[in-house]
């Protein structure tokens, strides 16, 4: 039975708490929060001991380790778990700026810890079929890729402040999609975005509505369309287009039927909330990290060279879209 520790009680550390306590193979140790009384609230309804050191988290007594605390935190407890030799899976970013996550990437390579990134949209099973689908040349070849990703409603200023934004926070899932689905990173990027939805956003230099296009090395084109807002709930769709077809995802609204008439056919209800939509992921995610612990084997889960090429496509962004210009993109190690 392996010993996990959560960092991080808010949203997604309680997320990684409920599955980990109803895992077989594992359960909670430690939930380690900034905040006692949340560490506590969320070890008394799920199991574990609430502690405030990271020290306490990553201890002799503990397997492996979830990283869901805020942004800024993540890459002072991965190189926690690094000394420690714990094994970690980590939300993105791995850290909040480009050069540390790239050392922590280094520090985990020299010391072969088992360590990914929680980017549970690749246990999808939508996404994971059209990877397959596109690796058996189902399509021929890829000429496009068109990525929407709308969520139900945007975040406060105050989560703004702190986290990626909407090109890291939002983008970052989707850049690595494209990696994931092709093998390809991308060479070249033009984004530009507004602070449409809330305008405050842009106080602080960022943005909730964003287009970005990118170009492939084999030619392939890419387009993401990003907002925070979509009144009718979580509205995500991806799309590849080639010489032989197209692959695209489904998505219907969470209505009790629909009807049918002479006047059109129309359902009831809204898009499912992003959780709805990939609660089942974060359960598969966990699988995958906990089998890798077991096995000290890296298959199927996400590394951090993918976290860090994923937030340099972000960083590089959001620098296009500051200064209004394309931007090219060196490789991603």
């Amino acid at each position: 039975m392996l010993r996990i520790s959560i960092v991080g009680a808010g949203a997604i550390g309680r997320i990684h708490a409920h599955n980990v306590a109803r895992h077989n193979g594992a359960r909670l140790a430690y939930i380690c929060d900034v905040n006692p009384e949340a560490a506590s609230a969320l070890a008394s309804e799920h199991g574990g001991r609430a502690v405030g050191s990271i020290g306490d988290a990553v201890g002799d007594d503990v397997d492996g380790v979830i990283i869901a605390s805020s942004t800024a935190s993540h890459g002072d407890v991965a190189n926690a778990c690094i000394a420690a030799g714990k094994p970690f899976l980590c939300e993105k970013p791995l850290a909040s700026d480009l050069s540390t996550a790239a050392k922590i990437v280094e520090s985990v390579r020299a010391a072969n810890l088992v360590a990914g990134m929680a980017f549970n949209r690749r246990f999808d099973p939508q996404y994971a079929g059209i990877k397959t689908a596109v690796a058996n040349g189902e399509i021929g070849k890829m000429e496009c890729i068109l990525i929407t990703s709308r969520t139900a409603s945007a975040p406060t200023l105050d989560f703004i402040k702190t986290s990626g934004g909407l090109f890291g926070e939002k983008g970052s899932h989707f850049y690595d999609l494209v990696r994931w689905i092709t093998g390809e990173h991308p060479i070249e990027l033009f984004a530009m975005g507004a602070a449409l939805i809330n305008p405050s956003f842009a106080d602080v230099g960022e943005v909730d509505t964003a287009m970005t296009s990118m170009r492939l090395p084999s030619g392939t084109l890419c387009q993401f369309d990003f907002s925070w807002r979509a009144a009718y709930g979580q509205d995500e769709r991806l799309e590849v287009c080639g010489s032989k077809g197209m692959l695209q995802t489904q998505q219907a609204p969470s209505g009790p039927f629909t009807r049918f008439a002479a006047s059109g056919m129309t359902h009831s209800g809204l898009m499912p909330t992003w959780f709805e939509r990939f609660e089942e992921t974060y359960k598969v995610e966990l699988d995958v990290f906990f089998e890798a612990i077991a096995s000290e084997g890296r298959d199927g889960l996400p590394t951090l060279a993918d976290g860090l090429a994923a937030q340099q496509l972000a960083d590089m962004a959001k620098q296009s879209a500051r200064d209004g210009a394309p931007v090219l993109i060196p490789a991603s190690g």
